[in-house]
């Protein structure tokens, strides 16, 4: 065999390889953890809370639940790429009442809500 071959012979090994462990690590069968983490659990509940506390407030009645209701000033609220410092700007002014906590769950909440803009979409998409 002539040492030029020897590179693609090298190659084609390495691909049929990697090949083989990819369809069998699809084909594994393992399924992601039931158990969230006490992190991911904790984050559920703060959600739920600014979500129960947005509804209360009044915050439905001109966003949605979603967010997505279109405004008369401007997009629906999770179309406007807001930072989580200009919402919990903004929740701040709005919630006076409210302890930090419970605001800091209300701009979790809405955070959670905002689309990503076309650019981060697209720099999400390269890899």
């Amino acid at each position: 065999m002539p040492r030029r071959n020897l590179p693609l012979l090298f190659a084609t090994a390495l691909a049929v390889f990697a090949g083989t462990i990819a369809i069998h690590a699809q084909g594994t069968g393992q399924a992601p953890p039931t158990d969230p983490s006490p992190a991911q659990e904790e984050r559920a509940r703060t959600l739920a809370k600014g979500k129960e506390i947005f509804a209360a407030a009044g915050c439905v009645n001109c966003h949605n639940a979603s967010g997505d209701k279109p405004l008369k000033t401007g997009p629906p609220l999770n179309q406007r790429g807001l930072s989580t410092e200009d919402i919990a700007s903004a929740v701040s002014g709005r919630l006076k009442s409210k302890t930090e906590d419970e605001r800091r769950a209300v701009t979790l909440y809405i955070a959670s809500l905002m689309k990503p803009k076309d650019s981060e979409e697209k720099a999400a998409a390269k890899p």
